[in-house]
């Protein structure tokens, strides 16, 4: 295989997206087929593809994005002879998701209207860190067998990063995920959430560059942050 990641991120997006034709969709057939299966980097990027674009299934009424969202994405569909960017096919997929399948998640998944727009601006926001050059993608594994795995988004350079996750299950009532940053054996608190229906979208406002890796607990709401105790997620490294 000799494309460089880069062009074949791009195709395996163009592929979740069902928007491939021609040689392009001959040439992410055998992506599927001899590269993707072997190489775990793209087998976590397509995940991550998969895991976005499965909103676009919701049948819904349309709903109007923000304001910057639109113009973004028609100078990305607009620029030619632009370089290929790897990711952003996924914008367009956001814009997508923002306009077709918004009302549907506040319908179909229980998400409180007043709420749907501050999800899909924490949905944009993700996707736009993560269609920047240089942003890579590192698995947090989970520990048990009926949790898949959480993606950490990082950017060289960015004092921030995301966790997004996918269709993740809720925690015991009265309970909170919780996730640490770890130094060392150093623990350090960085968040409370609770999934959402789908996508969840975790922003953290730390520089990743200051740790080695992610840790997400099972702690009691409301509970003073000390020290993880039941570990569901962990960065391998």
């Amino acid at each position: 295989m000799t494309q460089d990641h880069e062009t074949i991120e791009e195709l395996l997006s163009g592929y979740v997206l069902r928007s491939l034709s021609g040689e392009d969709a001959a040439t992410a057939d055998r992506l599927l087929s001899d590269h993707v299966p072997f190489c775990a980097a793209c087998r976590d990027s397509l995940a991550v593809f998969q895991a976005v674009t499965a909103d676009l299934a919701l049948d819904a009424a349309p709903v109007a994005p923000p304001d910057t969202l639109l113009p973004r994405l028609h100078r990305d569909l607009g620029t030619q002879g632009a370089r290929r960017r790897p990711i952003a096919a996924i914008a367009v997929a956001a814009g997508v998701v923002a306009v077709v399948g918004l009302a549907g998640l506040s319908v179909a998944q229980g998400v409180k209207a007043g709420n749907a727009r501050s999800r899909m601006n924490g949905i944009a926001q993700a996707l736009d860190f993560a269609r920047q050059q240089g942003t890579s993608m590192v698995q947090v594994n989970s520990s048990r067998s009926n949790t898949g795995p959480i993606t950490e988004m990082v950017q060289p350079g960015a004092e921030e990063f995301y966790l997004v996750g996918r269709d993740l299950p809720a925690p015991p009532d009265g309970t909170v995920y919780r996730v640490w940053l770890l130094s060392g054996r150093t623990a350090t608190f960085a968040k409370d959430f609770l999934p959402l229906p789908g996508l969840t979208v975790v922003p953290l406002a730390f520089d990743p560059a200051r740790f080695d890796g992610i840790l997400i607990s099972v702690e009691p709401d409301g509970s003073a942050p000390l020290v993880p105790h039941e570990e569901i997620w962990r960065t391998a490294s």
